[in-house]
């Protein structure tokens, strides 16, 4: 009971600081690459990217589109993934702050979550083993990023 109230207290004093931090538009964990060590925000990219892609890798539809696309249809469906992932982030950071850095800001933050996006959708496709040839497997972690993509700036629109 006492070991409770006391992390309950330091749980609303980080709450607290959160907030003045987000007010001041002063954020420690912008971006889980800054210290070069893997960071919670790396986890929560990784989470938020899983939930949209284990839905998407156990299907045959996606297997299937996945084969017949064209070299033009993957570099479409990276920038459509980036840009999602860019226009997300900026306008949950735009309602927060207005800074001249924003843009900059937003583009590393989805680059870094499109990158993650991409290794958990390569993750699933390896571990479940739904392509066997290299191309194949590619062309489908492209595909599967799409959706990961945005459920992990939803996720960063969460806890940020």
């Amino acid at each position: 009971s006492k070991n409770l109230s006391k992390s309950m207290a330091k749980a609303f004093m980080l709450k607290l600081r959160a907030r003045a931090s987000a007010r001041s538009g002063i954020h420690c964990h912008e971006f889980a690459w800054i210290k070069g060590t893997l960071s919670t925000l790396l986890l929560e990219d990784f989470v938020g990217a899983s939930f949209g892609a284990m839905f998407f890798a156990l299907t045959q539809e996606v297997w299937d589109i996945s084969a017949r696309l064209q070299l033009w249809s993957i570099a479409v469906l990276t920038l459509l993934s980036f840009s999602l992932g860019f226009i997300l982030i900026y306008l949950s950071r735009r309602r927060l702050q207005i800074s001249v850095k924003l843009e900059h800001k937003a583009s590393l933050r989805a680059l870094e979550i499109y990158l993650v996006s991409l290794a958990t959708a390569l993750m699933f496709v390896l571990v479940l083993q739904t392509a066997h040839t290299p191309i194949l497997i590619f062309k489908q972690a492209v595909l599967i990023a799409l959706p990961a993509i945005i459920s992990a700036a939803t996720a960063d629109l969460l806890f940020f």
